[in-house]
């Protein structure tokens, strides 16, 4: 899943820029979405997360429209997951759509959203078409 065109046509955007560091693919699209690939078994740490900011401000920074798909077995570490939810923290987002594919990520991904409650909207799926319908439809709300 890392063809441009597959993405390109999913999110209705032109694919502006790409990096991968540490098997994270970074992915920046001309309607402000930045999609994250988490590669299986990978674990987000503050490492990735300023490897993201960095690509980020290399192209512009500002807010964003994420959506994050996690591979099987991925995960986020519990001190980025708080991180996440506080509104001080993150200023890089409008909106978090979080791609999921097993039982074990929705567990920790419900966890997430009643424990650290969010202040951004968040929603959780089961397939990148989904996330990036809503992603788009977060994009119009905020244009208005």
């Amino acid at each position: 899943m890392t063809t441009e065109k597959e993405n390109t046509d999913i999110f209705n955007a032109e694919l502006i820029a790409e990096k991968v560091s540490n098997g994270v693919t970074f992915r920046i699209y001309n309607n402000r979405i930045f999609h994250v690939f988490i590669p299986r078994f990978h674990k987000i740490s503050k490492e990735t997360i300023e490897d993201g900011y960095a690509f980020l401000d290399q192209h512009g920074g500002g807010k964003f429209f994420n959506v994050y798909q996690f591979s099987s077995f991925s995960d986020v570490e519990p001190e980025i997951r708080e991180w996440a939810a506080d509104s001080s923290g993150n200023h890089y987002t409008h909106s978090d759509a979080i791609v999921i594919g097993s039982l074990s990520q929705k567990i920790i991904s419900d966890f997430y959203l009643r424990f650290n409650k969010p202040v951004k909207p968040t929603r959780i799926f089961y397939s990148l078409e989904k996330a990036a319908e809503w992603t788009r439809a977060q994009i119009v709300k905020h244009q208005k």
